[in-house]
């Protein structure tokens, strides 16, 4: 237990703060309920799998919503021979049950004469142009074509796509809207030489919330800024033992409660990633996040191809093939409870998706596909087809998911919850279900219970409407968890301010018994009188001594060990006496 604090007292508080904290989660949970009942639920629900057929054998590669309930389904027909591949063999139209539509379905698409012109002369001047991917980037439809062997030998058609539901071919120049999002959207700080602290066992202070040294054969973290001791919190080999401060590259970037590091030791190509949170004092190497890394909402953590990292001191990684992919967008639902973070590889033609829920704070499972497309209701269309082998039937999956687009107005029931609205009842189910996780599950310390505190201030001041009873009354728990919480942050400045009175006395106690017994042993005393002074005033340290043992949070080690001191320092003095 951090700060020694009496542990009868911490067990009454700490009860009283597991009830408290036992009560907000179930009125939160009962109050999510019914907010799921008045707006629907959130998350991805499997609605069926099905099979998308084509004139021709070939590969599906990808799929993309355009026009209200139309598919365009993208892919690579098995060669012929003879002349180049008509539209019908690369792209067609089906409509949301997956039966073909005509080429004209949607007008100006792939009926648009220029569009025809051009994938003509695309496949009759690059006879080895093949799609690559489909993509809706804001208005625009994007064509991908690999025209080479090269990744960036690209050919990008590009349409315009009218809100009336039609399209119009721009032109074969979309390389520059064929552009990704950073990777990261964190801020990284380079450590330079002024953050060096030199000693027996130098570091580099990142910021002063951490010290990460690379010398003497390991990559150490700290966090004491204590450069006379080599042991840390973490500590993994590095390859060249031999190496200074200067040699390591080391940068580092905050997330909430979270501190990531990146850090390339001396001669070693592997960029490694740590992340270290203040609320477990844990650290965990996730080196996905070299790939992407972007944040949760509220900092409440960070999420990278094939898994996430929470302040809460959740960690999870997916089985999964993270090679390659590289982030392309992040869809938020509506109502704010869930994310879904999509990531690409285009050079192999996978997809990966993870779906964040803020209330279950989880990605429940990642979903595999080779592309997806969202029509505007929320239904996503997966394209699976993981063998890659030419076929005339592609599987593919229906998902019903909440990320329904903005003009697609859901029913809501008359309910008062509708006053408060979805959004603000997902991030207030949320933030309650958080702190009440917070009370129960860290490790107790000081800056625990300060974060608990301000959690439970921030939930009261942000969202108003806790105490009304038509929520069933989160704020009378909430207030309740935070006085607790805060007689703990109380208990535990009590117990720092008594142990560091007692660390003083002992201190002084100590000097002083060092000083008369220095001048004991420096003196011959020619009386009898003198040598019974000098050894009653050792005695009236060891009384004193017993004195010190009563003060609360007292080093009772280190004074049992002064007063056998002190003990052997008058059985010296009597000898000499006696002698």
């Amino acid at each position: 237990m951090s700060g020694g604090i009496d542990q009868d007292t911490y067990a009454v508080l700490r009860d009283r703060l597991t009830a408290q904290a036992g009560e907000l989660a179930r009125r939160a949970e009962a109050l999510n309920t019914a907010r799921t009942a008045a707006f629907g639920s959130g998350g991805l629900a499997l609605t069926g799998t099905d099979r998308v057929r084509t004139e021709r054998p070939g590969v599906l590669l990808d799929v993309a919503a355009v026009g209200d309930d139309v598919l365009l389904f993208g892919g690579r027909a098995v060669a012929t021979g003879g002349e180049g591949p008509a539209v019908a063999d690369v792209l067609t139209l089906h409509d949301r049950n997956l039966n073909q539509l005509p080429g004209d379905a949607v007008p100006g698409l792939l009926d648009d004469p220029g569009f025809v012109r051009e994938f003509a002369a695309l496949h009759r001047y690059f006879r080895g142009a093949r799609l690559l991917r489909l993509r809706r980037v804001e208005d625009r439809l994007l064509a991908v074509f690999r025209t080479a062997e090269k990744a960036d030998d690209l050919r990008v058609l590009r349409w315009a796509l009218e809100p009336s539901g039609g399209a119009r071919f721009l032109d074969a120049r979309g390389e520059r809207d064929h552009a990704f999002p950073p990777p990261h959207d964190l801020d990284w700080t380079e450590s330079t030489r002024d953050d060096h602290v030199s000693g027996r066992h130098p570091h580099i202070s990142l910021g002063g919330r951490l010290y990460v040294s690379t010398t003497g054969g390991a990559l150490t973290v700290k966090t004491e800024n204590d450069p006379e001791t080599a042991d840390g919190i973490h500590s993994e080999p590095v390859a060249e033992p031999l190496q200074s401060l200067a040699d390591a590259e080391v940068a580092h970037a905050v997330v909430g409660a979270l501190t990531l590091i990146r850090v390339r030791p001396y001669k070693e190509d592997v960029v490694r990633y740590l992340v270290f949170n203040a609320l477990t004092g844990s650290v965990v190497r996730l080196d996905g996040i070299g790939q992407a890394c972007l944040r949760l909402p509220d900092d409440e953590g960070v999420v990278f191809p094939g898994g996430y990292c929470l302040s809460s001191g959740a960690v999870k990684t997916f089985d999964t093939d993270t090679s390659g992919l590289a982030f392309e967008r992040a869809v938020r639902s509506p109502n704010g409870e869930d994310l879904l973070f999509a990531f690409h590889a285009e050079a192999e033609g996978r997809g990966l998706l993870l779906p964040y829920n803020l209330i279950r704070k989880e990605i429940a499972a990642p979903l595999a596909c080779r592309g997806h497309a969202l029509l505007d209701d929320g239904t996503m269309v997966v394209l699976r087809g993981e063998s890659g082998e030419p076929g005339r039937v592609h599987p593919v999956q229906v998902w019903a998911t909440p990320y329904v687009s903005d003009t697609h107005v859901a029913p809501v029931s008359d309910d008062p919850l509708a006053r408060i609205g979805n959004a603000d009842l997902v991030r207030g189910v949320s933030d309650c279900l958080s702190i009440a996780r917070q009370a129960t599950e860290l490790t107790p310390a000081g800056e625990v219970y300060e974060a608990l505190v301000a959690a439970c201030e921030r939930a009261a001041d942000v969202h108003h409407w806790l105490g009304d009873p038509e929520t069933g009354d989160l704020r009378t728990p909430l207030t309740a968890l935070r006085d607790t919480a805060g007689q703990v942050l109380d208990e535990f400045a009590t117990v720092t301010t008594l142990a560091r009175q007692a660390a003083d006395a002992l201190a002084e106690t100590t000097e002083r018994i060092a000083r008369l017994v220095r001048r004991v042993r420096g003196e011959a005393p020619a009386t009898a009188e003198e040598w019974i002074s000098r050894i009653t005033e050792l005695r009236r340290f060891q009384g004193h001594l017993v004195t010190l043992k009563e003060m609360r949070y007292a080093d009772t080690d280190a004074i049992d060990a002064l007063a056998a001191d002190v003990e052997s320092d008058i059985a010296a003095a009597g000898r000499r006496a006696v002698a």
